[in-house]
């Protein structure tokens, strides 16, 4: 009777175990540790790191989302050749310093980029680039004076990362503005697709004067021989940049939004963005007012583009200052 009873407390031992198996405290560290890398993912990207999409109804179609150059530096404006985009911001107030971004994109949402530094520059209005035995070199204003940044004069330079230039780059022009000898203020340059026209924008007294050049090489023009000079209007938002395609010269202005426009100066009111053409050998003019980008923030448009078949690229700033982002876009329609 003893044995039968023993063998059936064993029996029952045995039943319990494998009913109810215990699990050792490091066992079940284990398993928990396991759960979490299984629930463990990629951080979502921030709402400031994405262009949000656009409607059919929108004037506009994103090219390329968000890019970031460095931060707490105003976005100015860009321009880019087969392989890079280029950004330009100022680093500072009334000082002409300024940082040229490279980017080159490698998807939606991706890209590498390096920079090079110019000092007392001017203000950055505008940026642009032509093609000399196949190099590129980028155009701006430059020689602005000390404790200003009004440029003097333009000038082109090409680009090395992680460099600094002083002052302008290897080609400078001064341009006069008549007769009298004085030299215009305030100067930019803007140049077409194929490197053979520089529009040359500067202002005076208000309003806003253009001469077109002939450009030899990519690089050469003679200042004092323009081929074309006329006055244009003064714009009625802000003046955020132009580009030269065949006999047009385009032009954008606008503000950021009503709401950051009141933080800084409530006497300011909204302007929209506006593209303007004035094509110069016909005198007709045209304009259109941009609807689109509507979800994005701060929304201040910075720079156009105008590339083959007439296809118009424009840039809207988005963010604050502290964290500013550069998105682009083409305008659906034709001007």
């Amino acid at each position: 009777m003893k044995k039968s009873k023993l063998m059936l407390l064993i029996v029952l031992s045995l039943c319990c175990c494998l009913a109810f198996p215990k699990t050792s405290i490091a066992a079940q560290a284990k398993a928990k540790t396991v759960k979490t890398t299984k629930k463990s993912k990629k951080k979502k990207k921030k709402e400031t790191d994405i262009t949000p999409k656009e409607p059919s109804s929108s004037d506009l179609k994103v090219i390329h989302e968000v890019t970031k150059p460095a931060s707490k530096r105003w976005v100015q404006s860009y321009t880019m050749d087969s392989k890079y985009y280029y950004y330009i911001q100022m680093t500072s107030v009334h000082t002409g310093n300024l940082r040229v971004t490279r980017v080159k994109y490698k998807g939606f949402g991706r890209y590498l980029k390096d920079y090079m530094t110019l000092r007392r520059f001017g203000h950055a209005t505008n940026l642009d680039c032509s093609i000399s035995n196949g190099r590129t070199w980028l155009w701006t204003g430059s020689d602005c004076k000390k404790g200003s940044d009004v440029s003097q004069a333009i000038t082109g330079f090409r680009y090395k990362k992680y460099t600094t230039l002083t002052g302008h780059g290897p080609v400078q022009y001064q341009i006069p503005m008549g007769t009298d000898g004085k030299y215009a203020t305030n100067v930019y340059p803007a140049i077409n697709q194929d490197s053979t026209r520089m529009a040359v924008r500067y202002t005076y007294k208000g309003m806003q004067y253009y001469q077109i050049y002939n450009l030899v090489d990519g690089l050469y023009i003679n200042p004092d021989t323009p081929v074309r000079q006329f006055c244009l209007w003064p714009t009625t938002g802000d003046f955020q940049g132009f580009d030269i395609y065949k006999s047009t010269i385009y032009t954008i202005e606008g503000s950021p939004r009503n709401s950051f426009l009141k933080t800084y100066d409530s006497s300011r009111r909204y302007q929209p963005t506006v593209i303007r053409a004035y094509h110069y050998n016909t005198g007709v003019y045209n304009s259109m007012v941009v609807h689109g980008a509507k979800k994005l923030t701060f929304r201040e448009p910075e720079g156009i583009k105008v590339l083959p078949g007439r296809k118009i690229y424009i840039m809207y700033v988005s963010n604050k200052l502290t964290d500013q982002s550069c998105n682009i876009y083409r305008l659906k329609k034709k001007i």
